[in-house]
């Protein structure tokens, strides 16, 4: 009787392993699937609250703000999440990013005081409620406290700015501590 037993699931066995071997791979596509919902989800999440954002912060007027850097622009202000490759994430972009290699000069986009100057970013507040913020800097020739013009060098590109890579800078302008979109002008000194 045990012979018999043991001479069918050797007969079966082969069907029970594709039969398990079947199980995993349904799971593993469930899994996926679930993941990916997930993603989606995350990126209609940021995207839903970035478009309550614009719905409830009225468009501020337009500030004659002068360019950060002579480099050309790399990526726009976006409300919609948009692809980061340097750290493959979607995310919503409120900044715009000029092409900056290291070494190249910063400047102030508009006159102000330097609030915070640590760990790549440079932060001005320009009285008004509106501030900017200036990420991938490798060197900071400013201090906390010290007042600068329209066109002020900052300091020099080079470092990493948060998800985005190296390569370019990220400027963001702040009013009332809410990113805005700007119009930017052709020279950082204009």
């Amino acid at each position: 009787m045990l012979k018999r037993l043991r001479r069918g699931f050797e007969g079966w066995g082969h069907y029970l392993l594709a039969l398990l071997c079947a199980g995993v791979i349904l799971l593993s596509a469930a899994w996926t699937r679930e993941q990916r919902a997930g993603e989606i989800s995350g990126q209609q999440a940021l995207s839903d609250q970035s478009q309550r954002l614009s719905q409830v912060v009225p468009p501020p007027e337009q500030k004659d703000c002068g360019r950060p850097a002579e480099g050309k622009l790399l990526r726009g202000y976006s409300d919609t999440p948009v692809f980061f490759p340097a750290s493959r994430m979607w995310r919503i972009h409120p900044a715009t990013d000029f092409e900056a290699a290291a070494g190249d000069r910063v400047y102030a986009v508009l006159a102000g005081t330097v609030v915070s100057c640590e760990n790549g970013c440079v932060r001005l507040d320009h009285g008004d409620g509106l501030g900017s913020l200036y990420r991938g800097l490798k060197q900071m020739d400013v201090s906390v406290g010290q007042t600068v013009r329209k066109g002020a060098v900052l300091g020099k590109a080079g470092g990493r700015v948060p998800y985005e890579g190296a390569g370019h800078i990220c400027v963001t302008l702040l009013e009332n501590g809410v990113p805005r979109p700007v119009d930017w002008h052709e020279s950082p000194t204009k």
